[in-house]
C-alpha cells in the first residue's frame, strides 16, 4: 500500500462535532467512507453522525437529531457500526430518557429506530434520576442476520440485548456485555457478582441466546486478571493476568510480613519502600496470551509473553500484540495459527515514543500508534520502517469499556490509501 520513504502528508482538516468521551473517538470505515460519532451543537440540537469521503477529503452528510428534553448535554452518542450494505447503525443515549439504535442509510437518511427500553417490564438502567450520566455504552457488534447492543450501568449493572438486523425486533437479551460475535456465535461476559469480582466469558447462539459453552470467572481487582484480545478465523483470543495476580498477591503478603517483622508502629512504615524492595528482587510476571475455540470454548493454545499485554489487533491468519515489561521496553509479538495450533515468532522492539496502540494491520502493512507519531511497518517485516508520520495530538484512547483501561486502541482509521485520524473536534485526512 505504502512504497519505502512515502510518508503520508496532510490533505485536510475537516471540523467535527466534539465526541462526548475520548473512549467514543474510533472512527468507522467503509470503502471511501469514514464515520465520526457527533455529539451536542451549541443551540443546534444534537449532531449524531458526520460521514466523510476521505478522497475528497469533505464532509458527505451528517444526521442531525432534535434536542433532548434535557438539552444538548443530555446526549451520548456511541460509537457508529457499518453494516456490508453501506447502511450504519448509530446508538444515541438521551440521558435518563431513551436508548435508541438508529438504522441509517447509506445517504444518511433514518430508516429505523429500536428503542432497546421502550414498553420493557424488566428494568434497563435507561432510566433514572441520578444527577448527570451513569451509563456506558459498549460498541454494536454485527453478525447472522443480528446485531447485539450492550451498555453497563454505574459499572455494577449491565445490560444486552440481541435484534433482528432486518426488522429490529428483540431476540434474546441477559444481564451481560457482548465481547465479539463470530459467525453465529456471541461472546459475551457476564455481570459481576460483586466488587472485585469478574464474569464468566459465554459463547451463545446469536439466534437465540442459547448457551453453548462457559469460562469461570476471573476477578477484575485491581484490575481485569483477562481482558478480550481478537477473534482469528474461529479462534478466541484472550489476555490472561493470572500470573500477574498470583504475583501480586504474594507480594501483599510479603510485605505484611516484613512489616509485622520491623515491629514499629504502622503509621511509621513506609508500605511503598517494602513494595518497591520486594519488586527489585521478585519482578512482576509476564501474561498470557491465550487462544480458545469458538464453537467449543476449549482452549488450542497459550504463549507466556514478557510484560503486560497494552493491545491486541488480528492479522493475517494470526495475532499481533503489544507488550510492555517492566523497564518499559515496548515489543511487538506475533502469533501465527495453522489449524489449532499457534506458532509464536520472536518479538520485535519497538522503536515508538510510549506504549503504542496497534491502529490498523492488513496483509501488507500493520500502523502502531504512540503519543506523538504513527508508525508504519511491514506485517510480514516489521523491524523495517516504511515512515512515521508526527501527530500533533495523541490518537490514543482507552478501549470503550469501563472496567478495563488497559488496553489501548487508537482513534485512527485506514481506507484508500488514506489515514484519518480523529480527534475532539477535527479529522485530519493524510494520503500517501
Amino acid at each position: 500500500m505504502w512504497a519505502p520513504g512515502s510518508c503520508p502528508v496532510l490533505v485536510a482538516t475537516v471540523p467535527v462535532p466534539d465526541a462526548w468521551h475520548e473512549s467514543y473517538l474510533t472512527p468507522a470505515v467503509s470503502g471511501g467512507l469514514v464515520l465520526a460519532a457527533g455529539g451536542p451543537a451549541p443551540g443546534a440540537g444534537l449532531v449524531a453522525l458526520v460521514a466523510l469521503d476521505v478522497v475528497a477529503a469533505a464532509e458527505r452528510f451528517r444526521v442531525s437529531l432534535p434536542p433532548a428534553a434535557r438539552g444538548g448535554e443530555g446526549s451520548q452518542v456511541g460509537l457508529p457500526r457499518l453494516l456490508p450494505d453501506e447502511r450504519i447503525l448509530l446508538p444515541v443515549y438521551r440521558w435518563e430518557e431513551s436508548l435508541t439504535v438508529y438504522l441509517i442509510g447509506a445517504d444518511g437518511r433514518i430508516l429505523r429506530e429500536d428503542d432497546l427500553a421502550a414498553g420493557r417490564e424488566v428494568e434497563l438502567d435507561v432510566y433514572g434520576a441520578d444527577v448527570g450520566v451513569k451509563l456506558w455504552q459498549e460498541p454494536l457488534v454485527v453478525g447472522a442476520g443480528a446485531y447485539l447492543a450492550s451498555w453497563v450501568y454505574r459499572a455494577r449493572s449491565w445490560h444486552l440485548q440481541c435484534r433482528d438486523l432486518a426488522t429490529g425486533a428483540a431476540r434474546w437479551e441477559a444481564p451481560e456485555r457482548v465481547l465479539a460475535v463470530a459467525g453465529d456465535v456471541a461472546v459475551t461476559e457476564t455481570e459481576p457478582d460483586g466488587p472485585g469480582a469478574g464474569g464468566a466469558i459465554v459463547g451463545r447462539a446469536v439466534a437465540d441466546g442459547a448457551e453453548r459453552w462457559r469460562l469461570p470467572p476471573a476477578p477484575i481487582f485491581p484490575e481485569r486478571a483477562r481482558s478480550f484480545g481478537a477473534v482469528v478465523g474461529d479462534s478466541l483470543v484472550l489476555v490472561d493476568r493470572g500470573r500477574r495476580f498470583a504475583a501480586a498477591a504474594q507480594r501483599e503478603e510479603a510485605i505484611v510480613a516484613r512489616a509485622l517483622e520491623l515491629d514499629v508502629e504502622p503509621d511509621r512504615i513506609d508500605f511503598d519502600d517494602l513494595a518497591r524492595a520486594w519488586e527489585r528482587e521478585h519482578p512482576p510476571p509476564g501474561e498470557d496470551l491465550v487462544g480458545y475455540d469458538l464453537a467449543g470454548g476449549h482452549e488450542r493454545w497459550r504463549y507466556p509473553v514478557d510484560g503486560a499485554v497494552v493491545s491486541v489487533a488480528a492479522g493475517p491468519a494470526g495475532v499481533f500484540a503489544v507488550t510492555v515489561d517492566a523497564a518499559r521496553h515496548c515489543r511487538l509479538e506475533r502469533i501465527r495459527l495453522d489449524g489449532q495450533r499457534g506458532y509464536r515468532a520472536e518479538p520485535v522492539a519497538v522503536d515508538i515514543d510510549g506504549p503504542p496502540a496497534i491502529a490498523h494491520v492488513d496483509d501488507v502493512h500493520l500502523l502502531l500508534a504512540g503519543a506523538t507519531e504513527l508508525v508504519c511497518v511491514p506485517t510480514h517485516a516489521p523491524r523495517t520502517v516504511v515512515w512515521r508520520l508526527p501527530l500533533p495530538d495523541s490518537p490514543l484512547v482507552p478501549r470503550p469499556n469501563p472496567g478495563d483501561r488497559r488496553i489501548l486502541a487508537a482513534s485512527i482509521a485506514v481506507t484508500q490509501r488514506r489515514v484519518a485520524v480523529r480527534g475532539f473536534d477535527a479529522i485530519r485526512v493524510f494520503a500517501a
